[in-house]
């Protein structure tokens, strides 16, 4: 056996145990999205696009996107220092964690305290548009739902546990549970409970995702697999060089601020403008988000490998991998959400109190927002990987991306907002964030001096233009075909789209021999080979 095969062998496995993970864990967010989708139409029908239900997204923008971010800034720092000491053969335990992450956490509980007590105050702050009623009921569920930010530090710290062990089944099915739970309370009690008892749900999902973490991590807590030591030297970790709870922060403000600044610019606007901004971002966070967050969720441990190896060589190749990774399985879904983003919503959505000029906004701000998606897939790999490197500090350049793309996304929301509205607020952020990537991908080849700056860019324009030619052939179907009357020739458009839009790509990259197409044909060619020895 030759050297190359010596070294593709085990490549190929990695690729398939990849592929498997990523599968599992799109399943599991796919029954997750169709909950979510359930959760959004039952609040369209129950509230349309109306001023209560501005609020009830302002508060659960304000408090459960921060436990979000909270969820993916304690994973960042945690899971680091917590995937080297398990493969030294380590059990994990709290001293696996940085020190600085249980400042954070008091930090946090201060803050949580502020925000119960004084929930008007982050109202004026989030949300300057809201006055009277709305601002008022804004203030009342963002105090109920308050407690959820540490309740996400905790499962964060058991998520990234049960990630280490690549036990995705567990921290994946998890949000599965929290979901039902909302779906059931809003399609049997309300009415005649009201949009408040949303809230007071949300806060009781949390708490038992949170146990339900808590049962699952303990069993590797307490009884840890034994792992054969490496006799090598382990790279430093991204605490101890690298990344840092000062870094973790810096990445993760970045992208809660640019969401809320996204909705203080909405507040703004008529009512149902946070609403149509909401449903946009849900969708797209459902759809192509789906694809985005689960290859994030399996490749966010291989990634800090890869960026950890000894050879500047190596871990380039390695970023470079995972960012064609992402871009190549992001085109496709974003290309056929931007044609079907009416067909969508109004498919979705268009019926009980959600009127058409409701649709159209929400259809407008869905393509903005798959548009942006495209370019924050190679956005997150390079500054996931900025953050693991220990080859010196990360928090200069986290911090150029930072600020940068914090005043660009501000500069594009204050030019789009006046002109179009809402639907400019979406389409503004798309402009920031192909900005901010360029500028992402300007500071990683500055750090990543082995990067092969003329391969990933021949990569990425084979990439863009499977999708363009994807895209031509979707605009071509909605062309011939006749508007449909009802929701079921909604639907069956909406299929046909979606169907040929991801065959004329894949077609596209097969004759183009894109790189990770290649990939998966070689999967395919050695289990049908498997299947006919067998």
């Amino acid at each position: 056996m030759t050297d190359r095969a010596i070294a593709a062998a085990p490549r190929g496995r990695s690729i398939r145990a990849l592929a498997r993970s990523t599968g599992l864990v799109m399943l599991i967010r796919a029954a997750d999205f169709g909950l979510s989708f359930l959760v959004s139409v039952l609040l369209a029908n129950r509230f349309g696009a109306s001023g209560q239900l501005d609020a009830f997204f302002l508060a659960r923008r304000t408090t459960v996107g921060f436990a979000d971010t909270i969820r993916k800034l304690v994973g960042q720092v945690v899971l680091p220092p917590v995937v080297a000491a398990m493969d030294r053969g380590e059990p994990p335990s709290i001293h696996s964690v940085p020190r600085k992450v249980w400042w954070f956490v008091g930090g946090l509980m201060l803050l949580t305290l502020t925000g119960t007590v004084l929930p008007s105050a982050l109202v004026y702050a989030f949300a300057p548009g809201f006055s009277d009623a709305r601002h008022d009921m804004t203030a009342t569920m963002m105090a109920i739902m308050m407690p959820l930010l540490p309740i996400a530090v905790l499962a964060s710290l058991l998520a990234a546990v049960l990630q280490a062990r690549r036990r995705y089944l567990l921290s994946e099915g998890t949000n599965l549970v929290q979901r039902a739970i909302l779906v059931g309370v809003l399609a049997f009690l309300v009415p005649p409970l009201g949009i408040v008892a949303g809230a007071w749900t949300m806060l009781g999902a949390g708490a038992v995702g949170f146990v339900i973490l808590l049962a699952g991590a303990w069993g590797i807590i307490r009884h840890p697999p034994r792992v054969e030591r490496e006799a090598a030297p382990v790279a430093p970790t991204a605490e101890t060089k690298g990344g840092g709870l000062l870094a973790a922060i810096l990445l993760n403000v970045y992208f809660q601020a640019t969401a809320l600044m996204d909705f203080a610019f909405a507040s703004m606007a008529e009512d149902g403008g946070v609403a149509a901004l909401e449903y946009g971002s849900r969708l797209v966070s459902l759809v192509p988000g789906l694809v985005m967050t689960s290859l994030y969720t399996v490749t966010t441990p291989e990634l800090i490998r890869a960026v950890q190896q000894p050879d500047p060589g190596a871990a380039a190749r390695g970023i470079m991998r995972f960012q064609r990774i992402a871009l190549f399985a992001q085109l496709p879904v974003s290309v056929g959400m931007m044609l079907g983003s009416v067909l969508m919503v109004s498919a979705i959505f268009g019926h009980g109190a959600f009127t058409r000029e409701a649709v159209l906004m929400a259809a407008a701000t869905t393509a903005g927002y798959a548009a942006a998606a495209v370019f924050l897939a190679p956005l997150s790999a390079i500054t996931s990987a900025i953050y693991a490197d220990p080859r010196g500090s990360c928090v200069r350049d986290l911090a150029i991306i930072a600020v940068g793309g914090v005043l660009l996304r501000l500069a594009a929301l204050a030019l789009g907002t006046p002109q179009w509205g809402v639907e400019g607020i979406a389409w503004g952020a798309a402009i920031a964030t192909a900005l901010t990537a360029l500028l992402a991908q300007w500071v990683a080849n500055r750090r990543f001096h082995h990067f092969d700056h003329a391969e990933q860019s021949r990569d990425f324009a084979l990439s863009f233009l499977c999708a363009a030619l994807a895209a031509g052939a979707g605009y071509a179907l909605l062309v011939a075909l006749p508007d449909p009357s009802r929701v079921i020739g909604e639907l069956a458009q909406l299929i046909a789209l979606g169907a040929l839009v991801l065959l004329v790509y894949f077609a596209a990259a097969l004759v183009l021999r894109v790189p990770e197409m290649a990939i998966v044909r070689d999967i395919a060619r050695q289990r049908i080979a498997r299947r006919r020895r067998g």
